[in-house]
């Protein structure tokens, strides 16, 4: 299932993926995506059927009582700013130090400069209206409505509840906001739509400046990209399976105290003996590459890092981690 996770990946940017940890179907992976349900075979599409509710939510990590660990693979993540006034500006620098590939679109060609936008990747002069048009939709984006006035937020709100998103924000008083949000409702879109509109945008933080309010509006999307503990993908190890390579793919799925590594790091093992990402260096991926060729389907291994544990592995970090093995 890496390969689809991967190719799906490169198209939009985030893959909701499963694994059974235990158990008779223990290794047995499954893509969520866009309502849809992806497993090998019918056996395997059969035991997933029976965790629709739990991935429709927005659970991620070990569920301890399933014995299945929930992933969210995300992968450049994209930010799109409607809108080129005052505050656009320091949002899409930061956006930019943020690792966001940044669009801003605008309808207004003096406000639309490369001297105002230095480090923006896509500068769009367009109306709002084309947004659907001209923004191809993809599942890793971030949007940020910032434009001059109500029918802007409108004709921009209507479109993005439309397609994929990671998080859609939209500036304005509350009044603004309440009328954007009845003119929804009329329209069609459901309550469940609506409500996941972060308005008025950003965490509030009292700022009045435009630099003030991006960084409150910035704040607001790393605390929603992280709010998932998203597995961001290393390139390397991507290509490999793209590629068709063969192997054991580690995954650190839980850690207590300290470690090298966080939960969602990964390393692919192929046949060959060539090994891409890391799970932290040092004898906890010295021991699981060492462990690798033996797996034949798979299983989960403890690693301690504390001196204190009789099965300390000579390191002393203090931390514990969790090493899911796959056969891929």
């Amino acid at each position: 299932m890496y390969d689809k996770i991967y190719e799906l990946l490169e198209r939009q940017g985030r893959v909701k993926s499963a694994v059974a940890l235990a158990g008779e179907h223990a290794g047995s992976r499954c893509i969520w995506q866009d309502g849809k349900l992806f497993a090998s075979g019918e056996k395997e599409t059969e035991y997933w059927r029976s965790y629709e509710g739990i991935l429709e939510t927005d659970s991620s990590g070990i569920l301890e009582k399933e014995g299945i660990l929930i992933e969210m693979f995300q992968k450049n993540p994209r930010m799109v700013i409607l809108g080129a006034g005052h505050v656009s500006c320091p949002t899409a620098k930061i956006g930019s130090m943020l690792g966001f590939h940044v669009t801003v679109m605008d309808d207004r060609e003096e406000f639309l400069t490369k001297e105002r936008f230095p480090e923006t990747d896509v500068l769009l002069r367009a109306g709002f209206e084309k947004l659907s048009e001209l923004i191809p939709a993809y599942e890793n984006t971030y949007y940020v409505v910032v434009t001059r006035g109500h029918k802007g937020d409108y004709a921009c709100a209507q479109q993005i509840l439309r397609r994929p998103y990671a998080y859609f924000g939209m500036i304005g008083s509350r009044n603004k906001v309440r009328i954007t949000k009845e003119r929804l409702l009329e329209e069609g879109f459901s309550e469940k739509q609506i409500s996941s509109i972060h308005a008025p945008i950003g965490i509030p933080l009292g700022g009045q400046l435009p630099e003030e309010i991006a960084v409150s509006i910035c704040a607001e999307i790393v605390q929603e990209k992280n709010r998932q503990k998203a597995v961001f993908t290393d390139d390397s190890i991507s290509r490999a399976v793209r590629e068709g390579r063969h192997g054991v793919m580690m995954t650190i799925i839980e850690k207590s105290g300290s470690s090298p590594r966080g939960i969602g790091s990964r390393m692919f093992l192929a046949e060959d003996g060539t090994s891409f990402g890391s799970i932290g260096g040092g004898n906890v991926e010295f021991t699981a590459l060492r462990h690798a060729p033996q797996i034949s389907g798979a299983e989960v291994q403890s690693y301690c890092l504390s001196l204190d544990e009789p099965e300390n592995l000579g390191m002393i970090c203090g931390g514990k981690v969790k090493v899911l093995f796959e056969k891929v």
